[in-house]
């Protein structure tokens, strides 16, 4: 895939994310393809996101998920396991409400929504330095870009026709996932001890 072709394709991605979906399924694409573009998006994101974290540092004590963007190597390994998760909750979940999509198909979607929102990030970085009250908004519209994004890329993936059951479906996924992981942190001694 060309950049002029992965242009186009982001253009699309905005304009009409179910079709954009189709076009990277039918690409055809080699699962190790797959694999090192989600390689290659998580390690650029943490690039970014080390490089925003020197130019605006931190205050002492922030919470420890936004002090790991100081820390590329461990927000990489992060936001690869949170994509892996992603993508296999993705099939896994669709094909229990009725939908035919795959781990493979959905690894490549969930791959093109880090890559689209790694656009994002870039412009938010700029928009940090020039307009510092206007990377706030994009982070919140990167929020809703995902949300959309998924909810499409679901419909694409699976042949789902509602909008709002898969977004009630992803929500409720997200709410049982993270109560699961919670619960399995818990379990393992993971959280941090509170201080009296």
């Amino acid at each position: 895939m060309s950049f002029g072709d992965m242009k186009a394709l982001l253009g699309l991605t905005f304009r009409n994310p179910e079709a954009a979906a189709r076009m990277l399924m039918g690409a055809g694409l080699p699962m190790q393809v797959r694999w090192m573009g989600l390689f290659l998006a998580v390690a650029l994101s943490a690039i970014l996101a080390w490089l925003s974290s020197q130019m605006f540092p931190l205050p002492d004590g922030e919470v420890m998920v936004l002090s790991l963007t100081a820390q590329p190597l461990a927000m990489a390994v992060m936001q690869l396991c949170a994509i892996v998760l992603a993508a296999g909750l993705m099939a896994a979940v669709g094909r229990l409400c009725g939908g035919h999509g795959n781990f493979a198909d959905a690894l490549l979607l969930t791959v093109w929504i880090e890559v689209v929102l790694l656009v994002v990030q870039v412009v938010q970085v700029v928009a940090s330095v020039i307009l510092p009250p206007f990377a706030g908004i994009l982070g919140i519209m990167a929020i809703a870009l995902f949300l959309w994004l998924t909810v499409h890329f679901t419909k694409a993936l699976h042949g789902f026709r509602s909008s709002p059951k898969v977004f009630l479906g992803l929500v409720a996924t997200a709410f049982l996932a993270g109560f699961a992981l919670s619960v399995l942190a818990a379990a393992f001694g993971l959280f941090p001890e509170i201080a009296q």
